[in-house]
Formats: C-alpha cells, structure tokens, sequence
C-alpha cells in the first residue's frame, strides 16, 4: 500500500499510527476496541417565551392539563373552585408573568380579610404556586416569582357546631314553609347519627344529584339562620327538642 510513497513518510506514518505496532524491522496491526459513552449530556435548559398569557388563560390551560391526566373529578372540582371564587377575582387584570411574591402575600391578606379560614387560603396558594411553577416550567415566563407556602403553626381544625334548640326550631320552620323534601333527611341525620352519604339512598348518580341540590339549599337555609361556617352533618350531634 506504500508502493509510491516515500520510505521515510511511510515509517512516520507507521510510528504515528494508533493501530500498527512495530517489532525490529516489521509493523503488526492491532484491533483498537473502542468503547461507546453509555449515558450523555442532554441541554434541557428552556428558552422562555416570556409570554403575555394573562392569568385567566392560564388557569383555563392549567385545567385542560389536569382533566388529561389521571386526576380525581373532585379534585378538579376543588381546583375550579379556588380558580374561579377566588384566584381569578383577585389577579384577573393581571399577565401571569407579572405576578411577584408581594402580590401573593396581598392576595393572602384580602383572603384573610373575607376571613376565609387558614387551611382553605393554604390550598388556594398552594394551587397558585403550582399554576406558576407549571408555566415556568413549560418556559412561558421567567422565575421572577417563586415561593413557597410553609405552615408556621397548626392550623385548628373545624370545630363542630352544635345548634341551640331556638336555632332548630328555626331551622324545621325554614324546612317546612320552602324545603319538605329536606324534612325526613334532616330528621335522620339527627336521630341516626349517621353523615349524610350514609342517609341518603339509591344509585351512585341518585346521591350525587340529591347531594348537589341539598349543597345548594343548605347555604341558602344557612343564609336564614345566619350560620355561615355550618356543615350539614353537624346536625348529627344536635338534638330534638
């Protein structure tokens, strides 16, 4: 193969060689193994978009998101919730991208002033840092705002509530003059001692309507008897008078 090459060039070319091994006057090929990189370095640094998405947009793509994937219809529930009753009031003028911690420590302040309780207004923030941690992820905005909401002292549980005798009588009046069909619920809460997904009876889909109607009535009952923080089955500890 070197025929036309000179001797000299032929030799440098021999010596320099990775694969050719020389002994006295003769060179012997040597089989070069080479081992292949079993993992490598991959960039999956985002480019931001810095995107002017507003916050309404963004929590309607949040929502699609999650229906997606695998997630408890009653968690998506709770999420529209918080979404419409209270994150989007509050930051509706506002592009996501704009959002600074400070504006989210006001927003707890206003929640705090409609005296929301403390358990509530932590799932509400915990759901708007997750919103923005999603589109930070996704590179829409940038990381300008980042935190996190850290309990600094146990939040008390509810308390249960126990209606006054005048307060049942109230409340069997209301029952009577505009809501019948709740009459022989609300006595069988009261003498079963049971909660109301044990009362109630029928198909699955049976309970969930007749629950979504009784949800509806009992805040406008609650209204009446002016018991803003009342839960159906606290009548459960009540007594007939």
């Amino acid at each position: 193969m070197f025929c036309d090459i000179d001797a000299e060039i032929a030799k440098e070319f021999l010596r320099e060689s990775e694969n050719i091994t020389s002994f006295g006057n003769k060179f012997e090929y040597i089989e070069t193994v080479r081992t292949e990189d079993k993992f490598k370095i991959i960039d999956k640094n985002i480019p931001c978009k810095n995107s002017d998405i507003t916050v309404v947009a963004a929590c309607e793509m949040f929502l699609e998101n999650y229906k997606s994937k695998d997630i408890k219809i009653n968690t998506i529930k709770a999420y529209k919730t918080f979404i419409n009753a209270h994150i989007i009031p509050y930051f509706r003028n506002y592009k996501l991208k704009d959002i600074m911690v400070t504006d989210v420590e006001n927003f707890r302040k206003v929640m705090q002033n409609k005296q929301i309780s403390e358990r509530r207004i932590k799932n509400i923030l915990t759901l708007l840092n997750q919103i923005i941690k999603y589109f930070q992820g996704k590179g829409f905005i940038d990381k300008t705002c980042v935190f996190e909401v850290k309990r600094i002292a146990d939040i008390p549980k509810r308390q249960i509530q126990i209606l006054t005798p005048v307060q049942l009588m109230h409340l069997f009046k209301i029952l009577k003059k505009k809501y019948t069909y709740l009459l022989p619920i609300v006595q069988n809460l009261i003498t079963l001692k049971q909660p109301l997904n044990t009362i109630l009876t029928g198909s699955e889909q049976e309970k969930k309507h007749i629950k979504c109607k009784i949800r509806k009535d009992f805040y406008k009952i609650k209204q009446e008897l002016g018991l803003t923080n009342y839960l159906l089955d606290d009548l459960r500890f009540s007594n007939f008078v």
